[in-house]
């Protein structure tokens, strides 16, 4: 009797074992889950806030507009990797031998000619011209464009865009001049376009960073 005693709890054992692994078998990895939701909280972009933007880009105009470097340097890295090496085409900031060594390669403006070239790369026309965006608008609405303004010959404007889903700003200064054409036999006046697109991207939901220069006319 005892025998039949000890195999029937031996018996009741087993089935009541086999029964708990089964019913783990088919509960849900709650640890892999878990991985699984920090990962995507982890890849989601900061919520970028319309005000604080506003913001700072006034902040930046008002330091292009008072010529103050150490405020302005605060909206860039160095050194700057401008694609095409296009801000070193700049008007005079490098002499043709160096342009001519120029490759493909990107060569890396520095933060020492930038304090060097300041007023080349933020010039009159374009401290003028962004001083004339309504932030608000560019902002809220995307797009910004401002009147036609003039110096001396040479009429211009800045297109200013604001990309929401790419989180960048770009300012299109378009100059137009006239141009003296000789065509053989008589000398014509022509119009000249003339476009320096400034951009920006926006870190941390916030944060503006003037990143390249490209040159187009």
């Amino acid at each position: 009797m005892r025998i039949y005693k000890s195999l029937s709890i031996l018996l009741i054992f087993l089935f009541i074992s086999c029964k708990q692994n089964e019913e783990k078998k088919s509960l849900p990895e709650k640890k892999d889950n878990f991985k699984i939701s920090k990962t995507e909280n982890i890849n989601i972009e900061p919520k970028t806030d319309i005000n604080i933007l506003i913001e700072n880009f006034r902040d930046f105009r008002n330091a292009v507009y008072q010529k103050n470097k150490v405020k302005v340097k605060r909206f860039i890295d160095f050194p700057i990797y401008n694609e095409n090496n296009e801000i070193w085409y700049l008007e005079n900031i490098a002499n043709e031998e160096f342009l001519k060594k120029l490759t493909e390669k990107i060569t890396p403006f520095p933060e020492s000619e930038f304090d060097k070239h300041f007023d080349k790369i933020f010039t009159k026309l374009f401290i003028s011209g962004i001083l004339k965006i309504k932030s608000e608008i560019l902002f809220n609405e995307g797009e910004y464009e401002t009147i036609e303004l003039t110096e001396k010959n040479t009429k211009y404007k800045i297109y200013a865009n604001y990309y929401k889903k790419s989180n960048e700003i770009v300012l299109n200064l378009t100059t137009v001049s006239p141009i003296k054409v000789n065509d053989g036999e008589n000398e014509i006046i022509e119009k000249s376009e003339y476009n320096v697109i400034y951009y920006f991207k926006i870190e941390n939901g916030e944060n503006i960073k003037f990143k390249q220069i490209r040159i187009a006319g």
